[in-house]
């Protein structure tokens, strides 16, 4: 966008003066339930014997949406038909029972709670079927990180470091950890604090560890201002991180002996802020009862790697049906939410024996309390000031235009609904919300149940063609996909086996909106940095980076900073996403300095051709692991720097898709982004 007509817009914003044919203002178009969950909204205030009204997923079902503006096409499964057959409680009925799964699942993600939870460790390192704590690493392991980074004495600002060279916020709430020469025992957990990412795990009697252990906030919560900016800001737990940089985080404990850093040959990501945690393939290997077939086997090992992906929000968890990007399970799949909880054995399916089966049970045990914690979360509110002319018109845009009416000439093929924004993302403007041409019933508020196919969303295919039919027929053999419900109208496995599917396209789930001003980038990849980009896809960049948190004055050059979080000095609420640098194609070599440009480039990384980067890319997407060996682990501070990149010419991130957008006006895509921001 020009500065001219970012000044334009600006003052438009200003003064509220944009006008739109038949849109007025008025009082039922603004307001937001702000996601989590209507049956923890209705027992505020309610005795632990009120019964639980039903819940909203549960009324996603084939014709509810027939001939409505909002489309639904991924339907809700109950995984809890037979409890006794897959071992696992079904829905709270009561508020008591409510209150109880959600103060177990709200322990199992609270930092330094006695019941919190790490990777691959369950809640007790102690235990056989978490290897004894193998995925943890202790307290004075930790210490000397500062060591790895080349400093001759540790910093006096270490947490601080930590929290910035790996991408996780400081939340306001203590997470100790002990400093050199502290018992935890002796000082309520140690005089340190330690990022969200990371958590010290108590003993079975409840006494401190000296043990850490990976959380869930790792890639599922993030950081949006300061705590001082409003409520919910600071650290933003469930909003998904575009922060992290795991594979750093596990090159510097290689050298410290952390035996779970191994991983990080495997590659989590390419690009800071993104994750390969969907990369579900290769636990697919590993069935529970019936085994594999070899061509199912051979179909695993083909499938590829899903690359890079953004982490959606868990305050929308409430709102949709199916979960992952592609409406792979059900939501009320729980088990698979416990993946990087699940004490290590539990992986290995029946090979495992009874060691697996511990670990299993211990899934069995806290999933469904994780998700009803996870399903509470509410979005935090917009913190800056807000046109409420204008978002008004923007809620009526966003409801009624129809991007595909005639005139628009929009070359995209039609999706169902009504073409307007709500068809794919829901309704949440009380006037709408209330209208049964939008909704079959108000309960469906923020709904989002439509996976649009790819042909019309466009966007990178690699996940939905990594999650290959030999993946989702592993994956029905897999603890994680409910083996007992097979074949059943209950189905819980993979949603995108063709006989469940039916008729219904592969594509990408179009996601509720709740706090989507808080979530940036966007799409499934990460690939677009605001909203704005978004709706106009002619002004995305090929390759550009996010700007990153100033260094202190006596470190600057020293020290490895992460991405500004910054409200007043790196967002930008005009574009509604954070503030980025544009990155000219780089071809950099130790024998020719000079700066070429060049095509398909991808600074730092093994791709120096278009062509060798094509093959790569087969090779990416026809044999698993391939794409996380073949890099090595990030070891040079200008590698560091350079993983801050995104790429979109590299495997995974291409930032192409939803371009049905193009046919908006740009006083259209302002009054969009003013309404979003009311979400």
């Amino acid at each position: 966008m020009s500065e001219v007509r970012r000044a334009f817009i600006r003052t438009l914003l200003a003064v509220g003066t944009l006008a739109f044919p038949g849109v007025s203002a008025a009082g039922d178009l603004l307001g937001s339930s702000r996601g989590g969950s209507l049956q923890w909204d209705f027992c505020y205030g309610k005795p632990d014997s009120a019964v639980l009204p039903a819940d909203p997923r549960t009324l996603v079902q084939p014709g509810i949406s027939n001939g409505r503006a909002v489309h639904f096409n991924a339907f809700w499964k109950n995984c809890h038909v037979d409890p006794v057959a897959v071992q696992e409680i079904g829905a709270a009925k009561t508020c008591g029972e409510l209150r109880e799964r959600f103060y177990q699942g709200e322990a199992l993600l609270t930092n330094g709670h006695p019941g919190a939870g790490a990777l691959f460790t369950g809640t007790d390192p102690t235990r056989l079927d978490s290897a004894f704590g193998i995925s943890t690493f202790t307290a004075a392991q930790y210490n000397e990180l500062w060591r790895v980074w080349g400093f001759l004495f540790r910093p006096d600002n270490f947490d601080t470091l930590v929290s910035q060279r790996y991408g996780s916020g400081i939340s306001t709430e203590r997470n100790p950890y002990p400093l050199p020469g502290q018992n935890p025992n002796f000082t309520n957990g140690g005089s340190g604090q330690l990022p969200q990412m990371l958590t010290q795990l108590r003993n079975p009697d409840g006494s401190w560890s000296g043990r850490i252990g990976v959380t869930c906030h790792a890639c599922h919560s993030g950081a949006v201002g300061k705590p001082e900016d409003g409520p919910g800001l600071g650290v933003v737990v469930g909003g998904g991180s575009s922060l992290a940089d795991l594979d750093l985080f596990l090159s510097d404990l290689l050298p410290l002996g952390y035996p779970a850093s191994l991983a990080t040959f495997l590659n989590l990501n390419r690009t800071r802020g993104t994750n390969n945690a969907s990369d579900i393939n290769l636990a697919f290997l590993f069935p529970d009862e019936e085994p594999l077939t070899p061509s199912e086997v051979l179909g695993v090992l083909n499938s590829g790697s899903t690359a890079g992906m953004d982490t959606p929000a868990w305050w929308n968890m409430g709102h949709r049906p199916v979960k992952f990007v592609d409406g792979v399970f059900p939501m009320d799949a729980p088990r698979v939410d416990m993946v990087f909880y699940t004490p290590f054995f539990g992986l290995f399916g029946g090979i495992g024996g009874p060691v697996s089966e511990s670990g299993q049970d211990w899934m069995r045990a806290n999933g469904p309390p994780l998700n009803t914690w996870v399903e509470a979360l509410k979005s935090p509110e917009y913190p800056l000031p807000i046109n409420q002319t204008l978002a008004e018109q923007g809620a009526v845009l966003f409801h009624t235009l129809d991007m595909w009416a005639p005139g628009r000439n929009n070359s995209v093929p039609r999706p169902a609904g009504n073409g307007s924004c709500a068809s794919c993302h829901g309704a949440y403007a009380p006037r709408y919300v209330n209208d049964p041409s939008f909704l079959a019933t108000p309960a469906l508020e923020g709904m989002a149940s439509y996976i649009v196919p790819l042909r019309i969303i466009g966007t990178d295919p690699v996940r939905v063609n990594t999650n290959n039919m030999a993946v989702q027929a592993a994956g029905a053999k897999n603890f994680f996909g409910y083996p007992p419900t097979a074949g059943t109208a209950q189905d819980c496995g993979p949603q995108n086996q063709p006989h469940l599917r039916g008729n219904r396209e592969l594509g990408y789930l179009a996601p509720p909106l709740y706090g989507v001003w808080a979530t940036a980038p966007y799409l499934h990849n990460g690939s677009v940095p605001n909203v704005w980009e978004v709706l106009k896809p002619s002004d995305r960049k090929p390759i550009w980076r996010r700007v990153s948190t100033p260094a202190r004055w006596d470190q600057k050059g020293r020290v490895i900073m992460g991405f500004d979080t910054d409200l007043q000095r790196a967002f930008d609420p005009a574009k509604l996403g954070w503030k980025y640098d544009t990155i000219a194609c780089e071809w950099r070599t130790p024998w020719n300095p000079s700066v070429s440009p060049y095509i398909n480039c991808d600074p730092g990384d093994e791709f120096r051709t278009p062509l060798a980067q094509l093959m790569l890319n087969v090779l990416f997407s026809n044999l698993v692991a391939t794409w996380n060996i073949l890099h090595p682990p990030t070891r040079t501070p200008q590698q560091i720097e350079d993983r801050k990149i995104f790429n979109s010419h590299a495997f995974g991130q291409d930032n192409g898709g939803h371009e049905f957008n193009a046919v908006l006006t740009d006083l259209e895509r302002v009054a969009l982004i003013e309404y979003l921001k009311t979400l």
